[in-house]
């Protein structure tokens, strides 16, 4: 990560912050990430993947099972193979990118499904998520996707309106760090 972005990141304290690469890999997390979604660091580097979350069997897929996506996870399934596809036209030499795409389609058939469709979706840039928290409860959530330009990474946040419930909770969350049986 360039060291613009390390700091941005890092003076986003209050706000959960997942940083990934082009293939959707988690590669730069905050305390309040892992006291929102469980911590990262529990799983093998190679989960730590969205679309294995999504289209995978392996321990990341439990990661996927507390959230609820505002247009649904075909929709937002969708947009993470758009992005995929995207990379791998930038990248076709990349073997790591390659291995992820070659083995998702060999074990999803959702996922080999959607690689095949000929129109790609949008890409993923935003979208309203209800996460099911074992401390705090549901929780729904303003999720961003902020693209790095010249870095091929994208930081998600997810916010809640000033004062509201959601607001409380993620205090609650920044409170607690979540440790009360998180994922």
């Amino acid at each position: 990560m360039p060291p613009g972005i390390q700091r941005l990141a890092a003076r986003l304290g209050d706000v959960p912050v997942g940083v990934f690469a082009a293939d959707w890999s988690l590669v730069w997390w905050n305390t309040m990430w892992s006291a929102l979604h469980g911590d990262p660091a529990v799983l093998p580097a190679a989960e730590r993947n969205l679309a294995r979350a999504l289209f995978g069997t392996g321990p990341a897929r439990s990661l996927m099972l507390h959230i609820l996506f505002e247009h649904g996870q075909d929709a937002f399934a969708a947009s993470i193979v758009a992005d995929l596809k995207d990379a791998v036209s930038r990248y076709p030499a990349d073997s790591r990118l390659d291995r992820l795409v070659r083995e998702l389609r060999e074990t999803s058939d959702a996922f080999a499904h959607q690689w095949a469709a000929p129109t790609a979706a949008a890409p993923h840039t935003n979208d309203r998520k209800t996460i099911r928290h074992p401390q705090v409860g549901d929780i729904l959530l303003d999720c961003d996707v902020l693209v790095v330009p010249g870095a091929d990474l994208r930081m998600v946040t997810h916010t809640a309106a000033t004062g509201s419930a959601e607001a409380g909770k993620l205090d609650l969350l920044r409170v607690t760090g979540g440790h009360t049986g998180c994922r």
